[in-house]
């Protein structure tokens, strides 16, 4: 989602790419096969419904919501589309053939029936019998499809263009022109059952078709939240996210080994846990979403976010206890004063090598301004040329060496940016290590095989010409023939 430019706490843009059925996947997904029945959609509509709710409660005017699943049932889509128009009446369905041009697609259905996980078909809700009833909801059925344009929704067919099943459909929240009033909240999303039908069965809507709905949303969001009636999350709890404050003892020891300046954004930094002993990694977020976050701690279920930038180091490694992650060096570079060098190419190169590199061997340049560096990290930086961006390089600097203190996969990434080979990984050389020990171990079995049967014959041969030898008659040409044979073997043995 993408966080409002208003002042609201609302967003603009909402992605629901909803849990379903995952139907629309049956071509790479074997298994959908054997486990699918007409239950499980029956189960998920009603978390579908309540999630893309809960996304339009939280979307600003103006704003638009992609509610999209891989699945083709109605009662996944069109149905839970529908449901949710009526629900909130200040919405609607935009068209979507500008988006795309060249995608190929069906229209969304505006009609269809629903079928109970024992098989019986109903068009409408007051045909469900009584003990279905718990399954199979009015929510379900298209009553009023044809006011809400469902034909703008997007289907796209596997057999069409050679993908899988999809559907998409974007809507709108009109814009306001009454004085707003408090909306009714929809209680967060909760999983639901969708392996079976009888299971499926006993799923209950929290938010039944006929609760009261309004256009209109209150604008001050202070006001909101208190209005609002949040459900505690049970179960399995993330880890925290502990801000910590700018003059954390922490920071002291990292602003002056990496020289950062004052406007670094030592107030928007974050450790995950409570525990001094576990605060290994720090990491940034931007203003809005620490906001966001201390605000809603207890209502929203943060599960990643930000940017690591640092991750505490033994003692011997450098002097400073935390050291400089690659992953944010393009973000912290800015704030650094000494501890960044301007590179050139070919010192680039050198430092990407397989192994660590002597600093009297590099650029006489970049020598006079690291040869007297402390042990850790610093950054190495290669300006932007042509095509190839800027690259920045973690670099571990010791009293006369210095190595790129990254993944293999980065520098690999590196390396092929500037026109190199890109090196073997540790897991490409064992790969090859055990496909030869392999190839060896194979060509010590055929060795073992060839030469039991060599013995075999051998043995045959010896009792041929014994057999002959004490034959009375001899036939001299059978017994120049096992000698011949016995030769044979005995050259190729030899060879």
């Amino acid at each position: 989602a993408v966080v409002s430019t208003q002042s609201t706490g609302k967003y603009d843009r909402i992605l629901c790419d909803v849990p379903c059925t995952g139907d629309g996947t049956l071509r790479k997904n074997y298994a959908i096969w054997k486990k699918w029945n007409q239950g499980q959609a029956l189960g998920i509509h009603k978390l579908q419904r309540r999630i893309l709710l809960r996304a339009m409660d939280m979307l600003a005017e103006g704003g638009r919501i992609v509610y999209s699943t891989c699945s083709l049932n109605p009662i996944e889509n069109e149905a839970t589309v529908l449901s949710a128009l009526k629900n909130r009446p200040g919405f609607r369905l935009l068209p979507t053939t500008e988006f795309l041009p060249e995608l190929k697609r069906k229209e969304g259905l505006t009609d269809w029936k629903v079928m109970h996980s024992s098989g019986v078909w109903y068009d409408k809700f007051d045909d469900v019998e009584e003990k279905h009833k718990k399954s199979v909801s009015p929510t379900m059925f298209p009553d009023g499809a044809a006011e809400h344009n469902l034909q703008y929704c997007i289907r796209v067919y596997p057999h069409i263009q050679n993908t899988g099943g999809f559907f998409i459909c974007v809507l709108e929240r009109k814009v306001s022109e009454e004085e707003p009033t408090p909306f009714q909240e929809v209680p967060a999303a909760t999983s639901a059952p969708i392996s079976g039908s009888d299971t499926a069965e006993e799923v209950t809507d929290d938010c039944p078709v006929d609760a009261p709905a309004t256009n209109n949303f209150h604008k001050n969001t202070n006001t909101l939240v208190e209005k609002m009636k949040w459900k505690n999350y049970s179960g399995y709890r993330e880890d925290p996210f502990i801000f910590l404050k700018p003059d954390h003892e922490c920071f002291k020891n990292i602003k002056e080994f990496y020289s950062l300046s004052d406007n670094f954004p030592y107030h928007n930094m974050f450790v995950r846990s409570e525990s001094e002993s576990k605060q290994r990694n720090l990491s940034v977020a931007c203003s809005r979403i620490r906001d966001i976050i201390e605000q809603n701690s207890n209502k929203i279920k943060v599960i990643n976010c930000g940017l690591r930038l640092f991750t505490y180091c033994k003692e011997n490694f450098s002097s400073c206890n935390y050291r400089l992650l690659q992953e944010g060096a393009h973000f912290t570079s800015a704030f650094m004063g000494e501890k960044i060098f301007e590179v050139q190419r070919e010192d680039m190169i050198k430092i990407l090598g397989p192994d660590s590199y002597p600093k009297d061997s590099m650029d006489p340049a970049t020598y006079e301004k690291i040869k007297e560096l402390p042990q850790g990290i610093v950054v190495f930086l290669l300006k932007s040329v042509g095509i190839i961006p800027d690259i920045f390089a973690c670099v571990y600097s010791t009293e006369n060496n210095v190595k790129t203190y990254i993944t293999e996969d980065e520098k690999n990434h590196f390396r092929v940016i500037l026109g190199l080979e890109p090196l073997l990984t540790k897991r490409e050389m064992k790969k090859r290590d055990a496909m030869e020990h392999h190839r060896q171990k194979r060509l010590v079995t055929a060795d073992r095989i060839a030469a039991e049967e060599r013995n075999i014959l051998m043995e045959k041969i010896g009792q041929r010409i014994k057999a002959e030898k004490e034959n009375e008659v001899q036939n001299p040409w059978n017994l120049k023939q096992a000698y011949i044979e016995k030769q044979n073997i005995e050259e190729g043995e030899a060879s």
